[in-house]
């Protein structure tokens, strides 16, 4: 029997949050042309109809880096991230995905009708950016996938393999463009592009470009030892990085727009304002406990009051002072423990 590609009854499209803030990775995949372009290149296939999946204030709340759309008869569920991996992002995407599946039919006829309700295909992904200290940090394609089933628990010894295998699966593209420093800078003074790139000519790489060169000016500026984020030659600040990517005919239509471009720049040092903030508490206690153990307190107690990512903070601190992961989590340790002392 053929599928009904229709609902007798579907509920009304839910309104667009406005108070979310916009950031710059909706705003290149605002148009639609962009978006079915995406499309096209998630699945090697030219998407047709498109129509822009409105659940943000259901699926992601007042989160800022996510996308949700339709196109034809796939839902498209992409989050951008800007740190580490998160190894718990096919949870949280089937999370996702199933509010957005939910407010594409009619509840009631899905709860209670005895006809058969469809579903649009759901299709999720990652993009990943960010910078590494270190090329063993990054992974070896840029495309690979994260599984649900990866987090179970082991069974015991007592069950069979086909037993205990699992009924639920949930499958996240991931699109991994880290660049380490040395690259970026490379990028940035030679328009040298890493060749595990190369198969991803279009908006996901242009976008990882922009993040990524934005991200390692700003940390250039900050960093007045140089040791670490070495300026480049042919730009010294956010604004002349921009105008150097119109230069490269990237985003050419977005970044000669000055709102778009100021939105942008407080984007991606946002999260950086917020780590520098927690470090400015950190001081003010590090003159009686250490001042180094009063900056990773202030990183820490930063990512619990502003949202900043423990993985954030946690870079930020080996950023920093120059330590290792190992040393890093035994400072983290000894707040941890102090703070369950009290």
């Amino acid at each position: 029997m053929q599928k009904e590609n229709t609902q007798e009854k579907v509920q009304e499209t839910i309104p667009v949050n406005r108070r979310a803030k916009d950031t710059f990775f909706k705003t290149v995949y605002a148009s639609e042309e962009r978006r079915r372009k995406l499309a096209s290149f998630l699945l090697g296939i030219e998407g047709k109809q498109i129509t822009t999946a409105n659940v943000r204030p259901v699926l992601f709340g007042n989160k800022e880096n996510d996308l949700a759309f339709v196109c034809d008869a796939i839902f498209y569920v992409m989050t951008e991230s800007q740190a580490t991996i998160c190894p718990n992002i096919s949870y949280r995407l089937l999370e996702y995905i199933t509010a957005g599946l939910r407010s594409t039919v009619d509840s009631e006829q899905l709860l209670y009708s005895r006809k058969r309700v469809y579903f649009p295909i759901p299709k999720l992904y990652l993009l990943q950016t960010g910078l590494e200290l270190k090329a063993e940090n990054l992974p070896e394609k840029v495309q690979y996938d994260v599984r649900l089933s990866d987090s179970y628990r082991e069974a015991d010894e007592k069950y069979e393999k086909e037993t205990a295998e699992p009924d639920l699966e949930v499958v996240v593209h991931v699109y991994d463009f880290r660049m380490t420093l040395d690259e970026v800078l490379c990028y940035i003074e030679q328009d040298v592009i890493p060749d595990r790139f190369g198969a991803y000519v279009g908006d996901m790489r242009d976008y990882a470009l922009t993040a990524n060169g934005i991200t390692y000016m700003q940390r250039a500026v900050k960093d007045e030892k140089q040791q670490k984020y070495i300026m480049p030659k042919n730009v010294s600040t956010v604004a002349e990085y921009l105008e150097l990517l119109i230069q490269r005919d990237i985003f050419v239509d977005l970044l000669n727009d000055k709102e778009v471009c100021d939105m942008t720049m407080a984007q991606f040092s946002r999260d950086d304002i917020l780590i520098y903030q927690g470090r400015e508490e950190g001081r003010e206690e590090g003159r009686e406990e250490g001042l180094e153990e009063g900056e990773v307190k202030g990183a820490i107690r930063t990512y619990n009051k502003l949202g900043v990512t423990l993985e954030d903070a946690k870079r930020y601190i080996m950023d920093e002072f120059y330590k290792s992961e190992e040393e890093t989590d035994e400072l983290m340790n000894k707040y941890w423990k102090r703070e369950k002392e009290k």
